[in-house]
C-alpha cells in the first residue's frame, strides 16, 4: 500500500469516529465558521434537547437562532471568542421552541480542522445538577433553621440568641446606641403542667410566644432559652420603649385562655426583668445578669409583674 493511501484512510477512519462521537453525543454540539460565526453543523441531541430543526440551525449565527435570545451577549461572546480561542458560561439560559429555558454550561473552543478555523460550542444541560444544588442549598438552610430554634415555639434558642446578642452590641457600641433586654418567665408553669399535663403547659408556651412575635419591631427577636424562659433583645430601644412593649404583653397574657377537657384555663401571667446596655453593662453577660436579677425579684415580690434593673416595680 502506498504511504498517501495509508494517510488517506486514517484521515477517513479519523474523521469516521469523530463523527459517530458527534451523532451519539449526550451534550449539545454546534460547529460554527470562526470567521463569520455561521452554523455548519449541529448534533442530533441538540436539536431534540431545544426542538429547533437542523435547517432553523444551519447557516444562521447564534444570535439568530430563537433559542439564544440576548442577541448583544452573544455578538460580545463571539467575538471575544474570537480573541482568547476559548469562552465558558457555567449557568446560561437558553430558549427551546417550545418556551421552556434550559441552564446549560456552554463551552466554545477554538480550532483548525485542515486549514480552516472552526468553532466547536459544547452544550451541556445542567437542569438537574442545579435542582440537585437547590435542594441541597435548602436542606442546608433547614438544617441551621432547626439548628437555632426553639422546636416547641419556633422562636430562636438559647445558643443563637447569645451569639446574636453579642454582634448586636458590638453594632450599637459602634453607633454609641441603646439595646434592650427583657427576660421573662411564665409563672407557675410546673402546676400547669402537674394540674393539665404537658401538652396544656405546651400549649401556653406556644401562645405565649405567638404575642411575644406579635408584639415586637421587625428589628427585635425573641428566643426561649430555657422551659419556661424567654429573652426579647430590643436594639436602638430605651428603657421607657422596652417597658411600654412589657407592659402591653403582661395585660395580654392575662387574655390567654386555654381550653383543656371543655374547661377553659385562665389565670396566666408572666413576671419579667428589663436591662439595657450601655446602663447596665458593657457586655452580653452583665446585662443578661442584670435583666435576669430584676426577673428575680420580680418573682421573689409576688409575680404577674415587671422590674426594671436597678428600679421601682413599675407594675403590681
Amino acid at each position: 500500500m502506498k504511504p498517501n493511501q495509508s494517510d488517506s484512510r486514517e484521515v477517513n477512519d479519523s474523521e469516521l469516529r469523530y463523527r459517530r462521537l458527534f451523532e451519539t453525543a449526550q451534550d449539545g454540539i454546534l460547529i460554527l465558521n470562526a470567521t463569520t460565526g455561521a452554523i455548519t453543523d449541529v448534533n442530533p441531541f441538540l436539536i431534540d434537547m431545544l426542538g429547533f430543526s437542523r435547517d432553523e440551525f444551519i447557516g444562521k449565527k447564534l444570535w439568530e437562532v430563537g433559542a439564544f435570545r440576548d442577541v448583544k451577549a452573544s455578538k460580545e461572546a463571539f467575538k471575544i471568542l474570537q480573541k482568547k480561542k476559548y469562552i465558558r458560561y457555567k449557568d446560561l439560559p437558553l430558549l427551546a421552541k417550545s418556551g421552556k429555558t434550559f441552564p446549560v454550561e456552554f463551552i466554545s473552543n477554538v480550532y483548525m480542522v485542515g486549514n480552516e478555523k472552526v468553532i466547536q460550542c459544547n452544550i451541556r444541560d445542567i437542569s438537574e445538577h442545579k435542582h440537585a444544588l437547590n435542594e441541597l442549598r435548602r436542606s442546608e438552610t433547614l438544617l441551621r433553621e432547626l439548628s437555632v430554634r426553639d422546636p416547641l415555639t419556633g422562636l430562636f434558642n438559647r445558643r443563637y440568641m447569645e451569639e446574636t446578642l453579642k454582634r448586636e452590641l458590638s453594632r450599637e457600641a459602634r453607633k454609641k446606641r441603646t439595646l434592650g433586654i427583657f427576660m421573662l418567665d411564665l409563672d407557675n408553669l410546673k402546676y400547669f403542667n402537674d394540674q393539665y399535663g404537658h401538652a396544656t403547659g405546651d400549649t401556653i408556651l406556644i401562645e405565649l410566644a405567638k404575642l411575644l412575635l406579635a408584639l415586637v419591631r421587625q428589628e427585635d427577636f425573641s428566643s426561649r432559652i430555657g422551659g419556661d424562659e424567654f429573652v426579647v433583645v430590643l436594639p436602638d430601644a430605651s428603657k421607657k420603649v422596652i417597658q411600654k412593649r412589657a407592659e402591653l404583653l403582661l395585660e395580654q397574657v392575662h387574655d390567654i385562655q386555654i381550653l383543656h377537657e371543655r374547661k377553659v384555663l385562665g389565670g396566666i401571667t408572666i413576671s419579667g426583668g428589663i436591662a439595657a446596655y450601655p446602663e447596665d453593662g458593657n457586655d452580653s453577660e452583665a446585662i443578661l445578669l442584670a435583666a435576669d436579677q430584676a426577673l428575680y425579684r420580680a418573682k421573689n415580690e409576688g409575680r404577674d409583674r415587671i422590674i426594671v434593673a436597678g428600679d421601682k416595680l413599675i407594675h403590681d
